[in-house]
């Protein structure tokens, strides 16, 4: 179940990063996987292959899986969850292109250049804007 990931912009977020790095192992899926099972015990074995699937086509790392299960086995208001709930589980921060940093400096001042710096993700041609907060909060740095 391995699958490289880097700080990963989503195309679904267009605009954002995933907080989630790493590889998903395929010790941490099968002990989510039964975690999940133990939790919702009515939930048909189909359901497990499809989760699967799914899991590893959505780029999911260890971390990632464990907080997924966790947020869906505290909140689930259902007697079972569906394997949206789980896929659609992720934490980002925000990301700007220069252009859009200018506009904010127009817009609200030169105090922005404080609030945001640029950082380098793999696969990016070019570096995008975080804010600092979240900048620290991640351990964000530039990456080749």
């Amino acid at each position: 179940m391995q699958k490289n990931t880097s700080l990963l912009i989503r195309a679904q977020y267009n605009d954002a990063a995933s907080v989630y790095v790493g590889c998903l192992t395929n010790e941490i899926a099968i002990s989510n996987l039964a975690r999940i099972k133990a939790a919702f015990p009515a939930l048909p074995a189909p359901f497990f292959e499809i989760l699967s699937a799914r899991i590893i086509d959505n780029d999911f790392c260890d971390q990632r899986l464990n907080d997924a299960v966790n947020h869906v086995i505290d909140t689930c208001k259902y007697p079972t969850p569906s394997i949206a709930e789980f896929i659609s589980f992720d934490r980002t921060f925000k990301i700007y292109t220069y252009e859009e940093i200018m506009k904010k400096a127009n817009e609200f001042g030169q105090e922005v250049w404080n609030n945001y710096k640029a950082v380098k993700f793999r696969g990016r041609p070019k570096k995008v804007w975080v804010h600092v907060n979240d900048i620290e909060l991640y351990g964000l740095k530039d990456e080749e």
